[in-house]
């Protein structure tokens, strides 16, 4: 079930790879990067802070992008193409073809995430002539997170349609993002509302917890037992979604 899995995944890569949708978002994610030394330049003493935060922003915002447009799309084109059919015709099961889609575009994300970290790190280090550890443990999570996004966005792929999908994926993305804001009114809040935001709250990804861009800006050090906290709860919501992706299509008929 193992090289079946990884079989799946090489060939999963190399079709995202060869998408050029995805290479346009590639290079203009890249140019909106190294456009962080034009704005560094209007900025009063701030260059550094400026580089940083607008690009980390820039990189989770198309790294979101990605990640949201190949997720929603890759089991729905397998169906359309109908090359599904001939997949599971093969002694291959569901299981296996689900988690070796996931692998793969979980490849492609490193692979993107690999070349706008290292635009990234080439601006911060010739800006500062160096480059600290809580940057790459920024650039590691925001992948982690984008993993995570993978899983929720084929879960929503295996029932509805790509476009339903994305715009699902995209609204949790935004939900796991406001989680710190939603925890804080909900402890302000009494009675069916409090309830409702608490169970958001938990039932949601918390995508916060994946945010290390307050850190890189301010450099503040690295708190080891928060990152490999964040980890567990990556593996564990992760797991969670793959479970229930698979659950589904089983049911499917393909």
């Amino acid at each position: 079930m193992l090289k079946t899995i990884f079989a799946i995944a090489r060939n999963t890569f190399k079709e995202t790879i060869r998408d050029r949708v995805l290479y346009s978002l590639i290079g203009f994610a890249v140019i909106v990067i190294a456009a962080s030394l034009l704005a560094a330049s209007v900025s009063l003493g701030q260059e550094t802070r400026v580089i940083q935060s607008f690009g980390l922003t820039a990189m989770l915002v198309f790294l979101l992008i990605i990640t949201i447009f190949i997720g929603t799309q890759l089991v729905w084109r397998e169906v359309e193409r109908r090359t599904i059919y001939m997949v599971l015709s093969k002694p291959v099961s569901r299981e296996a073809f689900y988690l070796g889609k996931f692998l793969g575009l979980c490849l492609t994300i490193l692979v993107v995430m690999l070349i706008m970290g290292a635009v990234f790190v080439a601006l911060v280090g010739y800006k500062t002539k160096a480059v600290s550890g809580v940057q790459i443990a920024a650039i590691v999570m925001m992948m982690v997170e984008a993993w995570l996004l993978t899983a929720v966005g084929m879960l929503f792929a295996s029932f509805t349609s790509p476009l339903a999908s994305a715009v699902y994926a995209f609204a949790l993305a935004l939900i796991g993002h406001s989680a710190t804001s939603i925890y804080i009114i909900a402890a302000k809040s009494t009675g069916f509302a409090k309830y409702m935001l608490e169970a958001v709250y938990y039932a949601f990804p918390n995508l916060e917890k994946f945010n290390l861009r307050n850190e890189v800006i301010f450099n503040a050090p690295l708190d080891f037992s928060y990152f490999w906290t964040a980890m567990l709860y990556f593996v564990g919501y992760t797991a969670a979604m793959l479970l229930l992706g698979i659950a589904i299509v089983r049911k499917h008929e393909y």
